[in-house]
């Protein structure tokens, strides 16, 4: 009997270390660049409530299709919104239990092989992502990190970020000087790299080669007339037309001297204000812009030339092969070492035996 396997976010946790999930990750967009994975672009619903009021039920999905590792991943979120603020920033609030699981099919059997909480996997394959990128867009021999925020994605962009860099020193800047200073301490001891808390956002940008923002702003962390030669810049917000968000100004924007998204079709789906307006006035053309795939492939004229550069990632949305790799990669892991609660398959999959069965019992009519 085949089965299906069904991981918690706690049974997930230790099961890779964090570089198996970024070569999963580079895998997933070197597949995508070579023109192999698919992938559908993220849609979501906001569907107004009767009550409360300024209340919407919500429904994320994106999917796609890494086939080097015969997998499918369809990464799909049920829950209730509100935009609520939170020291004078409006943002997404989820007020009360959600769903949140990724669905993992083998594209050779079709079966569905796995279902798994996506509350672990989320916050690393954003990580792993920005550190692809860094690792082929960094001026070599970077040793600044600036970072912006002090939540749990800042923690894993460091983390991610130190495992493909010769980082030695990072510039940490929230708005909260006594959050900023314990998450210095606490990084310091547990990257071992020195981390300190500086007291103004262009101690974060000047002098810095890598400038990573993970925050929850809606607006522009810092100005980009901070930036100097050779800095490469990775944002994290993936913003929609629901609530629009920004980390980064007009200036970073048209300073880069390379621009590079996760995806393209995202900006204008989701009318993303980072790029989105730029390309409607024509200040921007398509062909300014780039994406990972391309970066991977080494597309003529996508990659650093040189260390005066200025290059600028926008980690602008969540993927469907992100999931299908990275869930590929915890599924086989945990199948080694006996984790989860396993199903029997045949509750998932329709067979020729049984769809006669039901044609000749259900669908036949009742003689007169």
């Amino acid at each position: 009997m085949s089965t299906t396997l069904v991981l918690s976010n706690k049974e997930m946790v230790g099961l890779a270390s964090m570089r198996e999930c970024i070569a999963a990750i580079e895998n997933a967009y070197l597949e995508l660049g070579q023109g192999d994975a698919k992938e559908l672009p993220r849609r979501r619903i906001y569907q107004p409530r009767e009550a409360p009021p300024d209340h919407y039920y919500w429904f994320n999905e994106m999917a796609g299709i890494v086939p080097g590792v015969r997998s499918m991943g369809l990464r799909v979120n049920s829950a209730t919104v509100n935009v609520t603020t939170k020291r004078g920033n409006p943002r997404l609030g989820f007020p009360g239990a959600f769903s949140a699981l990724v669905f993992l099919f083998d594209t050779e059997t079709t079966e569905l092989i796995a279902v798994l909480q996506d509350y672990f996997i989320n916050p690393i394959r954003v990580a792993a992502t920005s550190a692809i990128v860094t690792k082929r867009l960094a001026p070599a021999g970077a040793k600044t990190m600036g970072l912006f925020g002090t939540g749990t994605q800042a923690l894993l962009q460091a983390k991610c970020n130190l495992a493909v860099s010769d980082i030695e020193e990072i510039h940490l800047y929230s708005t909260r000087p006594e959050r900023r200073q314990a998450v210095a301490e606490k990084m310091t001891q547990q990257l071992g790299v020195r981390t300190v808390a500086v007291d103004h956002p262009r101690e974060a940008v000047e002098d810095c080669q890598i400038v990573t923002t993970a925050t929850s702003s809606n607006d522009a962390v810092f100005d980009g007339a901070w930036l100097q030669p050779g800095t490469h810049v990775n944002t994290m917000i993936g913003s929609d037309s629901f609530l629009p968000r920004r980390e980064t100004d007009d200036e970073t924007v048209f300073k880069s001297d390379l621009i590079v998204v996760n995806s393209k079709d995202s900006i204008t789906l989701d009318k993303q204000p980072e790029l989105h307006p730029h390309l409607e006035s024509g200040k921007l053309s398509w062909d300014d812009i780039h994406d990972i795939g391309e970066l991977m492939v080494g597309k003529a004229g996508v990659g650093r030339t040189d260390d005066s550069q200025i290059t600028y990632h926008n980690n602008n949305v969540g993927m469907g092969i992100q999931f299908a790799a990275m869930g590929r990669l915890l599924y086989e892991k945990a199948r080694e070492k006996g984790v989860g609660t396993e199903l029997d398959s045949s509750l998932f999959m329709q067979y020729d035996e049984d769809l006669r069965e039901i044609r000749d019992t259900a669908f036949l009519l009742e003689p007169e």
